[in-house]
């Protein structure tokens, strides 16, 4: 594995979503194995060093990159799916609200992506258990000859369940929850539990990285992509939990 601090910027190709389905045009190139990486978790949310690492701006210069990120100060979470920007922040009412980066000066403090220009499409055959989900993604993986001992990209389209997502909002629930820790008002995160969902998620899967790219307990670290059904506009959050349905599809790094 190669960890990449320094890419090359060449135009970006342009990326439709519709119903939340990413449409890509699948090039024949393989992915070779690099992770992009800035920044870890414990120096992010435990040592409180949120600044900003690397602009996003920057990284989408190149096509078809998929990343997960927080944003500088642990601002909101970032998504970015096949080049597309999507940012995530908490209003003063305390709901989920679209973070705008029209100037690309917006940084992130932790991500982890890849640039990805083909893939290959799983159907998830049966309904994966939230407990089951760290497992079917190792699983499938192994099965089509991705090496799960080192990191790699993933993507997921189609209807999940029992989700349980949060926004950061200057600090973390889930360290929080286990430092027992009480957040301040201006630090409490979005928090959100659905029953049922249709989306787009993207994600690592990291053996043994607990800390460096995934929290406690997982061998992920997830986003789900979904529409606002009152606004229309498109929102990402962190994933705690997720289930699959029957149908899904599974997009590993071809």
């Amino acid at each position: 594995m190669q960890i990449c601090k320094s890419l090359l910027m060449t135009p970006t190709l342009p990326i439709a979503l519709a119903g939340l389905m990413c449409t890509t045009a699948f090039a024949q190139q393989p992915w070779d194995g690099t992770i992009v990486q800035y920044g870890e978790m414990h120096e992010a949310i435990g040592q409180h060093q949120d600044q900003g690492r690397v602009r996003l701006s920057d990284l989408v210069k190149q096509p078809h990159f998929f990343a997960v990120a927080a944003l500088e100060g642990l601002a909101g979470e970032i998504t970015i799916l096949d080049d597309k920007v999507i940012i995530s922040g908490v209003g003063s009412d305390g709901k989920l609200t679209p973070i705008e980066d029209t100037d690309g000066t917006r940084q992130a403090t932790m991500l982890v992506g890849a640039y990805v220009p083909s893939w290959t499409r799983h159907t998830v055959p049966s309904h994966v258990s939230t407990q089951g989900f760290d497992q079917f993604i190792a699983d499938a993986a192994s099965a089509a000859g991705v090496n799960t001992d080192k990191p790699f990209l993933f993507r997921m389209q189609g209807e999940f369940t029992d989700v349980s997502l949060h926004v950061i909002n200057g600090a973390c629930p889930i360290h929080a929850r286990m430092q027992k820790i009480n957040l301040p008002k201006e630090e409490r995160p979005f928090e959100s539990d659905i029953k049922k969902v249709t989306g787009t998620l993207v994600g690592v899967y990291a053996k043994d990285a607990v800390g460096k790219l995934t929290h406690p307990a997982t061998s992920t670290h997830v986003h789900l992509i979904y529409e606002d059904e009152t606004t229309g506009e498109l929102l990402t959050g962190h994933i705690e939990k997720v289930g699959l349905s029957e149908g899904a599809i599974l997009m590993l790094p071809n």
